[in-house]
C-alpha cells in the first residue's frame, strides 16, 4: 500500500507535534512544515516554512509539492500571531495589529486550503483538509466572568479569526465535495499548555472557573486532539465534511 502523503503545518507546535507522533508511519509519510524543528525523528520530513509571508505562499509551496510529493493530505494547525498577540484585548489593541492578525492566521489558513484543494484537484486525488479552529469561534464568545480578577485579558481577534475558519469550513467543503475533498475543522477548549504569546501558564482562578463550567471536570490534552484529527484525515472518514468538531470536555453544553 502506497503510502500517502501527509502535511502538518505547524507540526512543531503543541497540537502539531502531538499528531505527528500519533499517525503511523506506515501508512503516512509526513511533512512538517514550520518555521523551527522540533521532531528529531528522521522519518519525519522537515521543511522551513512561514505563513506569514503571505505574498510567497504559493509559490513556496509549489516548491515543495514538486520535491516532496501531491497532498493527500493537509492538518493546519499553525497559529501565527504579532509580536503584540498579547495586547489584542479590547482594552489595548491596535487597529494595525488587528488587520495584521487576520491576515497572518485566518488569510493564511484560506489560502493555504485553496492551493492544497487545488493542488489535490488537478492530481485527482479524494484528499482531507483539516483545520485548527475553537469553541470560541464556533458556538460560545470568552466568558467575562472567567477572566475576572486575573492576570489574563479577552483577546478580541481570536474569536473573529476561528469564526472565519470555521465559515471557510463549510465553504471549501460545499465546493470542493464534487471534487471527493473533505474539508472539516477542529474546535478545541481549553488546552493544556501556556497562554499564547507569554511562557505563562493559565491563571489558577481562570483554570478553576472554567473548569467548574466543563462537564468532565479537565483540561484538554493535545494528545486527545490528534486522536481526532487522525479519525478525520483516516479512511475510515468517508462521509464527514464540512464540520467544525467540538472537543471540549462538555463545556459548551453546561
Amino acid at each position: 500500500m502506497k503510502k500517502k502523503n501527509l502535511y502538518v503545518l505547524g507540526g512543531s507546535g503543541l497540537i502539531g507535534s502531538s499528531l505527528i507522533e500519533r499517525v503511523s508511519l506506515e501508512n503516512y509519510k509526513i511533512i512538517n512544515l514550520d518555521i523551527l524543528k522540533k521532531n528529531a525523528d528522521k522519518n519525519i520530513i522537515f521543511k522551513k516554512f512561514d505563513c506569514t509571508n503571505l505574498k510567497n505562499l504559493e509559490k513556496k509551496l509549489l516548491k515543495i509539492f514538486e520535491e516532496l510529493g501531491n497532498p493527500d493530505c493537509l492538518v493546519n494547525c499553525s497559529y501565527p500571531i504579532t509580536n503584540d498577540w498579547i495586547n489584542n484585548n479590547f482594552k489595548n489593541i491596535k487597529i494595525d495589529s488587528f488587520l495584521k492578525n487576520l491576515n497572518i492566521h485566518l488569510g493564511s489558513y484560506c489560502w493555504i486550503s485553496k492551493i492544497f484543494a487545488e493542488k489535490m484537484i488537478k492530481h485527482n486525488i479524494s484528499g482531507k483538509i483539516v483545520m485548527l479552529s475553537s469553541i470560541y469561534g464556533t458556538y460560545l464568545a470568552q466568558n467575562s466572568e472567567n477572566y475576572k480578577n486575573t492576570a489574563m485579558k479577552e483577546n478580541m481577534t481570536y474569536p473573529i479569526i476561528k469564526s472565519g475558519i470555521s465559515g471557510a469550513t463549510k465553504q471549501f467543503a460545499q465546493y470542493y465535495g464534487k471534487n471527493n475533498i473533505q474539508v472539516n475543522s477542529v474546535c478545541p477548549g481549553l488546552i493544556k499548555g501556556h497562554v499564547k504569546g507569554t511562557r505563562n501558564k493559565q491563571d489558577k482562578k481562570f483554570l478553576k472557573r472554567y473548569l467548574n463550567k466543563t462537564s468532565l471536570k479537565k483540561i484538554c490534552h493535545p494528545k486527545e486532539i490528534a486522536d481526532l484529527i487522525n479519525f478525520l484525515i483516516s479512511d475510515e472518514n468517508t462521509y464527514i465534511t464540512g464540520q467544525s468538531v467540538v472537543i471540549d470536555g462538555g463545556y459548551s453544553i453546561v
